[in-house]
């Protein structure tokens, strides 16, 4: 017989276990839904990365080279620091130039007679130990030379009697005197004692002289360190022009061995024509070139002074005039062509090479600016972050192994981004009168006249431009 009260009880456990398989079923449709739900969106999210990434046409890292190139507009160009020294791209300030009224006048570069030394040994002998050539610059006492002879040991030997002597002569002129104060004898033998001291007094002082003239200090001169050489020094500074001896060369006293010049305070010797000397003054602007070898952009000066020297012959009035800033070229010797700036209304003008061609129009580039990186080095911030040495269970590999791969391509990138560049802006211009190697020229904008502009190799920026360095929307897939 069954037992009822057994029965109920089987029945509420069979209905338990049907709720809590029903609980567990709903549970793990739901979590299966909810991660579905997740996958779906990360596969959206990755397309639309994706997409995006083809529509944007870009990949440069934000920073780089590349990436400021994009932006530049079509009539921009950027070029790095190293292009502008290798092409030799300089800048400048539009200047004001009084072009209308210029006096073209011919010369040479002179040196003034202070600033220009021959080097001649004042005791001859066999030349030692060369420490230059020519083309250096030296410095005023510095050693050029030795000069090696045995005249140079005597002459210390007798310098240093003549001083032992001396203590001696004057000890016994002393005691002399002292001896007459007390009328132990007589004023003969006195006056002998001072005449013998004074006679080595004065010889000690020529051998004094004589040594200082071969650059020997007399108070080092002792009998252990008597040498048989002396050192020739440069009497001034400056870049030494030539050398005219070679070691073992015995060359007498007085023969000059070296030259030397100070390059630095070169100045012009002009040639004036009759017809122009009386609109020369003092203090007059002028712009100057090699004649043979033309620099680029014209350097400057001012007249200094007219001499009094005229030469029939040719017609022409000395005139000399100082270099504001020489440039290293610019040798003693060598001819110029200059033109005076005497008078005339001012313009605003830049040097002629600044101004390019193109189509029948003029273009001047002005600087708009630049970026200058400092080259640091983070590589202990770079290992701090790298070598974690996380192992990476899905490559078999450790992070330290994806981060060296990463750093090279890291490395290039950060090649292209560190250095320094330069953005010019390419303005057409209208030019007026063009003398003395500057260009009248009217900008846009007034304010453009305090701007900085290429002077020098201005035509290299437009092959840049042109070849594609310029503006960034060149070649875009939009």
């Amino acid at each position: 017989m069954i037992n009822i009260k057994s029965l109920k009880k089987f029945n509420r456990c069979l209905i338990l276990a049907g709720l809590i398989s029903m609980m567990y079923s709903c549970g793990g449709s739901a979590h299966q839904e909810h991660d579905e739900h997740e996958d779906h969106s990360a596969a959206e999210q990755v397309d639309e990365g994706h997409n995006e990434n083809i529509h944007s046409g870009h990949d440069h890292e934000p920073g780089s080279l590349a990436a400021v190139k994009e932006e530049l507009k079509e009539n921009q160009v950027l070029v790095t620091h190293l292009q502008m020294e290798n092409v030799g791209i300089q800048t400048g300030h539009p200047t004001r130039e009084h072009l209308s009224k210029l006096v073209k006048a011919f010369g040479n570069v002179t040196l003034p007679p202070s600033y220009e030394a021959s080097v001649s040994p004042f005791v001859g002998g066999e030349v030692t130990n060369i420490a230059v050539i020519e083309g250096d610059y030296v410095r005023e006492g510095q050693v050029l030379a030795r000069i090696e002879h045995p005249d140079i040991l005597e002459l210390q030997r007798n310098y240093l009697e003549a001083r032992n002597l001396n203590k001696y002569l004057k000890s016994e002129y002393e005691r002399q005197n002292r001896l007459q104060k007390d009328s132990v004898n007589a004023a003969r033998t006195v006056q002998k004692a001072e005449s013998e001291y004074q006679n080595n007094l004065a010889r000690l002082q020529s051998l004094k002289g004589e040594l200082e003239l071969v650059n020997i200090d007399p108070s080092e001169i002792k009998p252990e360190n008597l040498s048989a050489g002396y050192p020739v020094l440069a009497p001034i500074s400056g870049f030494v022009a030539s050398v005219m001896v070679n070691t073992g060369l015995h060359v007498p006293g007085q023969k000059e061995i070296f030259h030397i010049a100070d390059n630095k305070n070169a100045h012009l010797d002009l040639q004036v024509f009759e017809k122009d000397i009386t609109a020369i003054k003092k203090g007059q602007s002028l712009t100057f070139n090699l004649t043979n070898n033309s620099l680029g952009a014209p350097l400057r000066g001012v007249i200094r002074m007219k001499s009094s020297r005229f030469d029939t012959e040719s017609r022409t009035a000395l005139v000399h005039a100082d270099i504001e800033k020489t440039h290293e070229a610019v040798l003693p010797g060598m001819a110029i062509t200059a033109w005076i700036q005497t008078g005339g209304k001012a313009v605003w003008a830049l040097p002629e090479e600044a101004i390019v061609k193109d189509q029948g129009k003029s273009y001047v580039f002005r600087l708009m600016g630049g970026e200058e990186h400092d080259h640091e080095d983070h590589s202990e911030e770079n290992n701090h972050e790298v070598h974690s040495g996380e192992y990476d269970y899905e490559t078999n590999a450790t992070e330290d192994d994806h981060s060296h791969s990463k750093g090279n391509h890291a490395h290039e990138e950060e090649q292209e981004i560190h250095g320094e560049f330069k953005i010019f802006e390419r303005l057409e211009v209208t030019t007026g009168l063009s003398e003395g190697g500057f260009t009248e020229v009217l900008l846009p904008d007034d304010h453009y006249y305090e701007s900085e502009f290429a002077v020098e190799n201005s035509q290299a920026l437009l092959s840049e431009m042109k070849k594609g360095g310029g503006g960034g929307h060149h070649g875009h897939n939009h």
